[in-house]
């Protein structure tokens, strides 16, 4: 076996993965699990460090393609990207940040909804806006479910492709 056979062969396991499951949302379903149950950290900063402080402790990263037209995003993505290869953690390409984000908005305003515990103001400037460049999902205290499993799948299928495969969020 040649290895243009071998990457075509490659191709079609993904392929077939794909066509099989509804990758995008397995994603969404594991993000929400993820950030109902306090495991998921949102920014470059933030990710950073608790990269920095437990990297075993990390499931999987979700990064957004071509998201960074900043440069000095672009590094600090790049950078992280290659820690997590470093430390065998996984990553998860998407192909957008703002339906990141907005999928995120959404379940975070459901929970503060059911949470009126903190009443903002008109004079207070309100929370500040969450960076969803960089998504960090821990392991979870038990099993994982379904969705991560699936999602853990993908990640070993996809792994040494380059470049890597992109998830299609839905709008």
């Amino acid at each position: 076996m040649t290895l243009e056979d071998a990457a075509k062969q490659k191709m079609q396991e993904v392929d077939t993965f794909a066509s099989g499951t509804g990758l995008s949302e397995d994603l969404k379903e594991m993000l929400v699990e993820a950030q109902e149950q306090d495991r998921l950290t949102c920014g470059i900063y933030e990710s950073g460090k608790l990269l920095e402080m437990n990297p075993e402790g990390i499931m999987l990263c979700v990064l957004p393609e071509n998201s960074a037209s900043d440069v000095t995003l672009h590094i600090h993505l790049t950078l992280i990207e290659a820690f997590c290869w470093e430390n065998d953690i996984g990553i998860i390409k998407v192909d957008s940040v703002e339906k990141l984000a907005k999928l995120l908005d959404v379940v975070e305003e459901a929970n503060s909804a059911e949470n009126q515990a903190q009443v903002w103001s008109k004079k207070e400037a309100g929370p500040a806006p969450v960076d969803y460049n960089c998504i960090l999902i821990e392991y979870p205290t038990g099993k994982c479910s379904p969705a991560e499993e699936k999602m853990l799948d993908f990640h070993r299928i996809t792994c040494d492709l380059v470049p890597q495969p992109v998830i299609s969020l839905e709008d």
